[in-house]
């Protein structure tokens, strides 16, 4: 029998806009673990090189962990020697790049071209054009307009599987005629992903004016839509724009091989495979969903999987200083900001953080300025996936209305924080989840490396994610119903694998942190009054959850949904303190 031969060594580099992360990977005591993490300024920009930040974090990286893989010039030792120097693969995911400019070509609103919208938003491109069967009615303004915008991506999708023959051969026609007319070095790569019965004409008709790439149909059926095909093609020519824009984006790639990558397909392909292995939720025949939420510098990403799909929006964390949604940004910021701010300074925050993207909050007030805009970027961009994806259900009033376990976060805002209790209010208020779920925070941002590394060591991300590279902040508990405030909702009976036991008794409008120490196992016996839903199957309906403490223990949230917010500022800003101090944040 063939012994398998696992690596001994693994690197992997995280490169974002603001912050590369190196991190190595090892075996210890059979099985694979962190051994190190590092970070540093990403060295991009005019005139820099991105390998710079690289190699600033990878020397760090080696003199941290006493693990010898840079040679005496800088280089990295591939692979492991018969003395343990080295590392045996490279992994790399990346968001460092600008947004390529992308044009969707199809049909019916609702249809094609949502299907389109959701391809581009999963991916770091910028819808720059989005033409339908209106546009079709002047074919000549259709190849003017493509001309004007010079998309560096040209998607043609559209017609189910054998329909709309004759629209897409009007697509085909116009995109063959603009591509004829544009110079060389601007014509677009175009992807077609429409009705395959029209792949010959469009590669009879495309091929000889520009780079074509064939995809299978973006919606083969009505409600049916698969996006996953065309991302691998478009991650492919998205880091071939950016090896050719980024300096030193092109050997960083060629070092680890085939396992390059963006970060929010790596993401992406991670969620989805651990919603293939999630338990049911307690009460439910129905499976419970995985969420990741990343606060990036300078993007939002979010990605839900469940039974085995899929779906990512990447969203630019910051607006352009005209765009209307700015008003609306600050008026939230004001509303959830834990201490008392006014719009102009929310305002100001907008501006000064967008002029300075890897600034760090100094002062109570700066980091309540902080979260209350992460709040409203979870609440955006969860939005918009809702928006793409029929499956995944959220509402920027009552949050979200799937049930998703775990919930793992990442991102400075978050991971940087320095009280764990600000953090859990952030994203509960940001997700206002339903039933019973655990927050779980990537304090190395390693899960998208680990859907890249998984490709070559399926067990790694197995063993990462049990391991204290992930800490548990605790799990949450989420008391849904219609009762007045104070009013008795939920009895709560716990006890912990060290012998101690108690009973609360929980009322509506309440945010409450239960003591089970981190790392210790407990059993919590839910009886909920008959007109609430704490996820046990329905209204009423409880049961016993045993669950392992967090470093906040377990928190319950009986405030409602939609979380309801004082309109008077001194009173808004009490009860966010009070809702801290119950998490046990000391306030003084």
């Amino acid at each position: 029998m063939a012994v398998v031969q696992h690596p001994e060594a693994l690197l992997g580099l995280e490169i974002g806009s603001i912050n590369t992360r190196v991190s190595l990977f090892g075996i210890t005591d059979g099985k694979y673990r962190l051994l190190g993490s590092h970070s540093a300024a990403t060295s991009l920009g005019q005139d820099l090189h991105i390998g710079v930040g690289v190699g600033q974090a990878l020397q760090v990286l080696q003199q941290a962990t006493g693990h010898l893989f840079l040679n005496d010039s800088g280089g990295l030792l591939i692979p492991v020697d018969r003395i343990g120097r080295g590392v045996d693969h490279v992994a790399m995911v990346t968001s460092a790049g600008q947004r390529v400019n992308a044009a969707v070509l199809g049909l019916t609103s609702d249809g094609s071209l949502r299907a389109g919208t959701a391809l581009i938003d999963c991916l770091p491109l910028k819808q720059i054009e989005t033409l339908g069967l209106v546009h079709l009615a002047d074919e000549i303004k259709a190849i003017e307009m493509l001309i004007r915008s010079r998309p560096e991506i040209i998607i043609i999708t559209g017609g189910e599987d054998g329909g709309a023959e004759i629209s897409i051969q009007r697509w085909i026609e116009i995109v063959r005629t603009a591509c004829r007319l544009m110079p060389s070095p601007v014509k677009p790569v175009i992807l077609y992903a429409g009705n395959p019965q029209m792949e010959s004409t469009a590669r009879r008709r495309l091929e000889p004016v520009s780079k074509l790439q064939i995809a299978p149909n973006l919606q083969p059926g009505t409600g049916h839509v698969d996006l996953v095909p065309a991302q691998i093609l478009l991650e492919r020519e998205i880091l071939t724009n950016w090896k050719s824009t980024v300096p030193g984006l092109r050997e960083i790639v060629a070092l680890s091989q085939d396992l390059s990558g963006l970060t929010a397909r790596a993401l992406d392909r991670m969620i989805r495979y651990l919603s293939q292995t999630r338990r049911h939720m307690p009460g439910h025949a129905m499976q419970a969903g995985v969420l990741a939420v990343d606060l990036g510098g300078a993007h939002t990403t979010v990605a839900a999987g469940l039974n085995g799909l899929s779906a990512t929006v990447v969203q630019d964390k910051f607006f352009d200083l005209d765009h209307p949604a700015r008003i609306d940004a600050c008026q939230e910021i004001k509303s959830w900001s834990a201490e008392p701010v006014s719009l102009e300074e929310a305002d100001q925050f907008l501006c000064n953080h967008a002029l300075i993207p890897a600034w760090v909050p100094e002062t109570r007030k700066e980091l309540a300025l902080a979260q209350a805009f992460a709040r409203y970027q979870l609440r955006q961009a969860l939005g918009r996936l809702a928006e793409n994806t029929p499956w995944f259900e959220f509402n920027s009033t009552v949050g979200l209305q799937g049930y998703y376990e775990p919930i793992i976060a990442s991102g400075a805002v978050l991971t940087a924080a320095p009280d764990p209790e600000g953090v859990m209010l952030t994203l509960l208020d940001g997700l206002q989840p339903r039933g019973i779920t655990t927050f779980v925070l990537d304090r190395h941002h390693l899960l998208p490396l680990l859907g890249k590394i998984g490709q070559v060591e399926p067990v790694l991300p197995a063993h990462l994610l049990s391991s204290a590279a992930f800490v548990n902040l605790g799990t949450v508990i989420s008391v849904v119903g219609d009762l007045p405030k104070g009013k008795a909702v939920l009895t709560v009976r716990v006890g912990t694998q060290s012998g101690t036991s108690y009973t609360a008794d929980i009322h509506a409008g309440t945010l409450t942190r239960l003591e089970i120490p981190a790392g210790e196992v407990g059993v919590i016996e839910l009886v909920p009054h008959r007109q609430i839903d704490v996820g046990f199957g329905g209204c009423g309906q409880g049961g016993k959850l045993k669950v392992t403490g967090g470093t906040l223990g377990v928190v319950i949230d009986a405030r409602g949904r939609p979380v309801q917010l004082p309109a008077e500022d001194g009173a808004r800003n009490a009860m966010f303190r009070q809702w801290l101090e119950n998490l046990g944040a000391d306030r003084e």
